[in-house]
């Protein structure tokens, strides 16, 4: 008899303690629900408070030169990577691309993205002087570390306009390990509706804060809605 109270004081001792699993499930649902209901200020703070010093954020690969720009003045901001870390420094202001001229309005079709390995000649202003690099297209990695990431959403100004999460899947949890899938949507100028699916990882360390954070989402699905596609250059 005794040893059967020990085993049902054991038992419910376990079941009143939130596991770890379930406190790091709690701490990305109120992530989620700030994105969904509350401020701008209430996500972040939901997101932020929880990053751990070594914090590690993973956005995926892309192929180009590896550097930062300031779109509204053309200039670099930092090189992160080769070859960029090879010809570039802060402040260098880009002239022309590939021949195309460079300017705020069109930053975003300049083609320092492309074919991996395909030729970049880049002609850009430093210290007063013109100079023109040549330069081949690399994998690069998406990457920030906490004080970047704390950074980039301070100067986001884009909350009023963040799509909604239209479908959240349950969270799943193993050890220090969440998942969450989820889907979100908006209306484009047209009244259509655009979605796509975004998979998340978190690592939480023993201490109960974010590592590290990693997505995939349906980025060419949601570039097709939009009316673009992929082509050969």
């Amino acid at each position: 008899m005794k040893k059967i109270f020990i085993l049902i004081v054991i038992f419910l001792v376990g079941c009143s303690s939130p596991s770890a699993s379930d406190e790091n499930k709690a701490k990305i649902k109120a992530v989620y629900d700030a994105w969904e209901s509350g401020t701008k200020e209430e996500w972040m703070s939901a997101y932020l408070d929880i990053l751990a010093d070594d914090f590690y954020r993973w956005n995926g690969r892309y192929v180009g030169l590896g550097f930062r720009i300031n779109t509204e003045e053309m200039t670099v901001i930092e090189a992160t990577a080769s070859p960029a870390k090879d010809h570039f420094m802060p402040g260098d202001k880009f002239i022309s691309v590939n021949g195309m001229e460079a300017t705020s309005e069109n930053a975003d079709d300049l083609p320092f993205r492309g074919a991996l390995g395909g030729e970049v000649v880049v002609v850009l202003e430093r210290d007063g002087s013109e100079q023109t690099v040549t330069m081949n297209r690399a994998a690069q990695v998406n990457d920030a570390n906490a004080e970047e990431i704390t950074a980039n959403l301070e100067n986001w100004d884009g909350w009023d306009q963040r799509p909604e999460m239209s479908i959240r899947r349950p969270l799943i949890a193993e050890d220090n390990v969440v998942y969450a899938a989820f889907q979100l949507a908006f209306e484009d100028e047209s009244g259509n509706e655009i979605t796509w699916w975004n998979i998340e990882r978190f690592v939480f360390n023993d201490e109960g804060q974010l590592s590290s954070h990693a997505d995939l989402s349906e980025e060419l699905f949601f570039q097709e809605q939009m009316g673009y596609y992929l082509t050969n250059e």
